[in-house]
């Protein structure tokens, strides 16, 4: 009876690897592709382990060590003072946060959904559940960025401020503004948190914000999963002090070994990396532009991290998405282009101009997605290695 069973779960895991990594172009900028080293962290015994705080369970001394040096490793690639690597996602990030620093009626400030911010703090998300007031930037659609003159008057009353977005194609004003706040500020770096560690976007932790948060697996090419970073031993001790057992209580330690070979390799390449991910933005944007594709930002530059935002109206976006998708173009339905995973996959500016070409075959009709198809696959052929990791590692896991 379960033999059938094993075979369509085979035979449907099969077809998504070798469609998604052998055979598609990964355009998401929520996505990454991550090592075979750290893939090999979850072939190990930690994924049906647990340690506790309170030192409830025994048998952890080398789980609690492995947490130490992750936060370690956490502390130096982003510079901060305190990490906490226990949120299981970005938005249990955000969420301690949130529980930890507010209550029911508090006004909280962050980017509007309308304009890209993230939904999930929002009134659509947290914002509603937790009875919160949610106020928004003033944003700037031309510039693609929070209006920083015109949000000047919302800077005194939240409790809690919200830099970053889920549509970031620059470094927000985070400095000028928090100088103005009389809440805890937070830069939710889930998307640029790669960029972030290499040093090629902003740095929060020193323009004026107390907590850093976000997700581990988007330019940051680690596991799924959240992180906590400060230089604020006040707001990082009242959010941390949260976590356990309220917000997560089993961390999924063979994720956080995970990310501690992440972060080794932040430590090592995360500098080129971080220049090449924008190095390839710029190239892609520069050149989907040049093909006659509507691009948002071009007074700008079009992109400095990596994403790169087409300039449609929402259903045409959508329209876009899936004919992309029938292409072996993987986007999503808000017109974002991500350069993160083709970086890490070795493709460089002159792939660039490839990849340009046939998204704007796809965008512009010039071409059938079953044409463009073909050729996709045979470019994707070309980079199967991951790159920017560790050259030398221990054996894999038996």
């Amino acid at each position: 009876m379960s033999s059938g069973y094993v075979e369509r779960l085979d035979r449907t895991l099969r077809q998504h690897q070798d469609w998604r990594t052998k055979e598609c172009l990964n355009m998401i900028p929520s996505e990454n592709r991550g090592s075979q080293q750290m893939k090999s962290m979850f072939l190990s015994d930690l994924g049906g382990r647990y340690n506790a705080p309170d030192k409830f369970y025994r048998g952890t001394k080398f789980a609690d060590e492995l947490q130490a040096l992750t936060e370690e490793l956490a502390r130096k690639v982003f510079g901060a003072r305190y990490a906490d690597v226990r949120p299981l996602s970005g938005h249990t990030a955000d969420m301690a946060v949130l529980l930890s620093l507010t209550k029911q009626g508090d006004k909280i400030l962050s980017v509007n959904p309308d304009n890209g911010g993230y939904p999930g703090i929002t009134h659509l998300g947290l914002g509603r559940i937790l009875g919160l007031e949610n106020l928004y930037f003033r944003y700037n659609d031309d510039a693609v960025n929070i209006d920083a003159k015109g949000s000047s008057h919302l800077m005194k009353d939240p409790k809690v401020v919200f830099f970053g977005s889920s549509f970031i194609p620059f470094p927000h004003p985070a400095k000028q503004l928090s100088a103005q706040a009389e809440g805890v500020c937070v830069y939710d770096a889930s998307h640029v948190m790669g960029l972030i560690a290499g040093g090629a976007f902003q740095d929060p932790l020193r323009e004026g914000c107390s907590l850093m948060i976000g997700s581990t697996h988007k330019s940051l090419p680690g596991p799924q999963g959240g992180i906590i970073l400060s230089n604020d031993e006040e707001a990082f001790s009242k959010v941390s002090g949260k976590i356990h057992p309220g917000i997560v209580d089993n961390i999924h330690l063979d994720r956080v070994a995970a990310l501690a070979v992440s972060l080794i390799e932040m430590l090592q390449y995360g500098k080129p990396y971080a220049q090449a991910v924008v190095k390839n933005s710029q190239a892609l944007a520069n050149a989907l532009a040049s093909e006659g594709v509507k691009l948002r930002g071009a007074a700008y530059g079009y992109s400095k991290s990596h994403q790169v935002l087409l300039d449609y109206e929402p259903a045409r976006l959508k329209f876009l998405a899936l004919r992309l998708e029938q292409a072996n173009i993987i986007t999503d339905d808000g017109g974002r282009l991500g350069t993160s995973e083709l970086t890490r996959m070795g493709y460089g500016p002159a792939e660039m101009e490839s990849v340009a070409e046939l998204v704007a075959m796809i965008v512009l009709g010039k071409k059938a997605p079953d044409f463009v198809q073909k050729k996709v696959k045979t470019l994707v052929k070309q980079f199967q290695q991951p790159r920017f990791v560790l050259t030398s590692f221990p054996k894999p896991f038996d």
